[in-house]
């Protein structure tokens, strides 16, 4: 395993910013799903301040991808941060490799997925990096443990809330996420 030196190091060489509000998509459909998740919430919380994370509750959803697939573990957390869009992105894919995800194709099974969802009320529109995150509006997966977490969640870029969204694009949602251990929906 790795130890918090190579953490502090790639964290004392960023840019430090004023916090700004986070909310990062977690999932994992391969191996031994709720321990890739345990294990990526405890590096989140190294750039968290105070190594504070609010969790939802994790949920299991249908895969969305070719082929047969598990279902995937998701939960979405929210925390705060000094660190830029840009570091965020390279510490998560440093994060992804120590958890040991491996290069498939999109919607390809995955060992851990760690997303940027919304950066405060950043609107950003890069080759290698959009936030809020792409799809996000139109996917169980991450409205599901969004309200979860935050049941009047409203876009922070759009104002849209994020109920509304689930209504309108995931009409059968309570089909496709169920909270972890469960077999049936829970109202969120």
């Amino acid at each position: 395993m790795f130890d918090d030196s190579l953490l502090l190091d790639f964290y004392t060489s960023m840019t430090q910013i004023s916090p700004v509000t986070v909310y990062v998509a977690l999932g994992s459909n391969l191996g031994d799903r709720s321990l890739a998740l345990s294990r990526a919430r405890n590096w989140l919380s190294k750039i968290a301040l105070d190594d504070r994370l609010e969790e939802s509750r994790i949920f299991e959803t249908l895969p969305v991808g070719p082929g047969v697939q598990e279902c995937h573990l998701n939960q979405v957390v929210r925390f705060e941060t000094v660190l830029t869009p840009d570091q965020m992105l390279v510490f998560f894919k440093e994060v992804e490799n120590w958890l040991g995800r491996r290069s498939r194709p999109r919607l390809h099974p995955r060992e851990i997925d760690i997303d940027l969802l919304f950066y405060g009320e950043t609107d950003l529109n890069m080759p290698h990096l959009r936030v809020p995150h792409p799809g996000w509006a139109a996917r169980s997966f991450v409205l599901v443990p969004l309200l979860d977490l935050e049941p009047d969640f409203v876009c922070p870029v759009t104002g849209v809330p994020g109920r509304a969204l689930l209504d309108e694009h995931c009409p059968r949602w309570n089909h496709e996420a169920w909270a972890f251990g469960q077999r049936m929906a829970v109202a969120v």
